[in-house]
This record gives structure tokens, C-alpha cells and sequence, in this order.
């Protein structure tokens, strides 16, 4: 990728966080962390793992002090070198470690709220049972944006995928793609999302679809020209797609079809809330075995909005 020099350059992410554990696949996500620290570009990158309490030896304070602290460190210290070995994009970056004693979920949670986390970078191992609910938990409440890397994911994010709902929360999903485009010059198309609480299915008929169809390319051409786009300017994929699939599978064979290299998705709803079309979506995206990293744009009330042109 070329930066395109008649476009302003992106503000920085002041801070982005990355989730270690101690397992083989931190080496890739570190380095995948740095690859996204340059793209973004990201001013601070955290590196944090939670060390679960019952990891720590059965003894009491007063028989070993220490015993929390040393760990720490030594923990810390073995994150650090693979940091150092793996890290390369040139911004400040910092290990932190934490003790969870009832937790980890919460204290990673806290760590995100406590310093303004922008964007949480998530690593899905390879044929990895997601039932687990350490991701569930962060993916869905937590404040920040959060990107899912699957294993080997490639260092690139052109072209890009943008699923949209038209709403809001979507249009902040269609602006940081839009920005990353420009400034990258890269390829960009968009994704129509069916909320499926609106459509007729299983009644639904070709009459009926068609007739969806056609309300969402008046609304997309709407939406498109707040931006000064046209259809022509941006493709977007209108179609309701496989009635057997969810809307994230649909949502995923169509970035398999663009070749695209990051999907991004913003829709009403709270990622908390299954029943919700975002926190459906997320949800289903968390648990799929995927090549193409999903960034799920959150926009909570209050939320400072960071990529925008200088």
C-alpha cells in the first residue's frame, strides 16, 4: 500500500490495546498489532495479559510476600522481549500485567474503560472452540471498538469490506472505512445488512424482496450523498442473501467474494444484547472460523469519534 498524497493524513488512535496469552499465537498478533499501529496510525499500544488467580501457588501472602509480584514481573519481562522482538511501528508502546482473583473478563474491561481504550485487538486461534465466554464477555461490553484477528491473518487491509445498516452507528463504520481508503488509496465497497426483524422471511417472496431491495438502493443512494458519493463511486451489495446462512455468514461470503482483507461492521443495536442486530452480528462473527480480520465499530452515547480528517 502507497499513501495517496492529495489526502490528509488520519489523526492518530490515541490508544489501542492488545490482549496476550502467553501462548504460541502472541508472536503473530504482535506482529499483526504493529502492521495495524502503522495503518491507523495508533500514538500508544498497550500490551496486557491477565494472569488468572488460581495460576498463582496455593500459599498465603505471609509465607510468600512476594509471590504476586515476582510473577508479575517475570511475566512481564518475558512479554517485553517478545514485544521488542516482534514490534516494529516506530510508536510508544508499554507491557501491562494484571491479577484477576475473580475475573479476567473484568479486568480487562477495566483496563479498556479506565484509559480510554479506542480499539482491542482479540487473536482467534485456528480451528479454536469459541464457546469460552472471556470473549463473549469483552467483544460485548466493552467501550471500545474491537477487532478480531484470526490466525495468519495477512498484514493487509486492501480492499476493504463495510457492512451497513444505514444507521448512525453504521455511518461511523462508513466513515473510518472511507477515511482508511482515501488515505491508503485502497479499494473499498459495501455490504447492505437486512435486519432480519424487518423482512418477510420465511414468508418472504421474490415480489417482496424485490420490493426491500429497491428501498435499500434508494436509502444507500441517500445515505451516499451526505458524503458526496454516488453508487457508481462506491458499489455496495444489496441482496438479502442465503435465507439459510446469518447475516454475518452472508456478510463474510461476500467479503470472501470481494477478496477483501478487513471487514468492518456497524449497526444499530448493543453488542451486549444477542438480540440485537450488532450484537448478533458480533457475536456470530466472534465464534466463526474466519481468515479476514472483523472490526466491530462501536458508537455508545458520549464516544468521541477519533478518525476524522485533520
Amino acid at each position: 500500500m502507497t499513501t495517496q498524497p492529495n489526502y490528509p493524513k488520519l489523526q492518530p488512535v490515541q490508544h489501542m490495546l492488545v490482549c496476550l496469552d502467553l501462548t504460541a499465537i502472541d508472536s503473530f498478533l504482535i506482529d499483526y498489532a504493529a502492521f495495524m499501529a502503522k495503518t491507523l496510525p495508533a500514538q500508544n499500544v498497550t500490551f496486557f495479559h491477565v494472569i488468572q488467580a488460581y495460576d498463582l501457588p496455593e500459599r498465603t501472602q505471609k509465607d510468600f510476600p512476594d509471590v504476586e509480584t515476582d510473577l508479575s514481573d517475570m511475566i512481564r519481562d518475558k512479554l517485553c522481549q517478545s514485544v521488542d522482538t516482534h514490534f516494529n511501528a516506530g510508536c510508544h508502546w508499554e507491557v501491562a500485567t494484571q491479577v484477576g482473583y475473580e475475573d479476567a473478563t473484568k479486568e480487562v474491561l477495566d483496563y479498556i474503560e479506565r484509559n480510554e481504550i479506542e480499539l482491542t485487538l482479540i487473536a482467534q486461534k485456528a480451528g479454536e472452540y469459541r464457546e469460552a465466554r472471556y470473549g463473549h464477555i469483552i467483544a460485548a461490553d466493552a467501550a471500545s471498538d474491537i477487532l478480531f484477528v484470526p490466525e495468519y491473518a495477512e498484514k493487509t487491509i486492501d480492499p476493504i469490506l463495510c457492512a451497513i445498516d444505514l444507521s448512525a452507528s453504521s455511518a461511523k463504520a462508513f466513515e473510518r472505512s472511507l477515511d482508511l481508503a482515501r488515505a491508503w488509496g485502497i479499494k473499498m465497497s459495501c455490504y447492505f445488512i437486512f435486519d432480519p426483524t424487518r423482512t418477510y422471511f420465511p414468508a418472504t417472496t421474490d415480489r417482496s424482496s424485490s420490493h426491500y431491495q429497491q428501498q435499500a438502493r434508494k436509502a444507500y443512494e441517500k445515505f451516499l450523498k451526505a458524503y458526496e458519493l454516488t453508487p457508481e463511486d462506491m458499489a455496495c451489495r444489496i441482496e438479502t442473501g442465503d435465507p439459510m446462512r446469518s447475516e454475518a455468514e452472508n456478510i463474510y461470503q461476500a467479503a470472501m467474494d470481494h477478496n477483501a482483507r478487513l471487514i468492518l461492521v456497524g449497526a444499530h443495536g448493543n453488542t451486549s444484547a444477542v438480540t440485537s442486530l450488532l450484537g448478533n452480528l458480533s457475536e456470530t462473527f466472534r465464534l466463526m472460523e474466519k481468515e479476514i480480520p472483523v472490526m466491530i465499530v462501536k458508537n455508545p452515547p458520549g464516544k468521541r469519534f477519533p478518525w476524522v480528517w485533520k
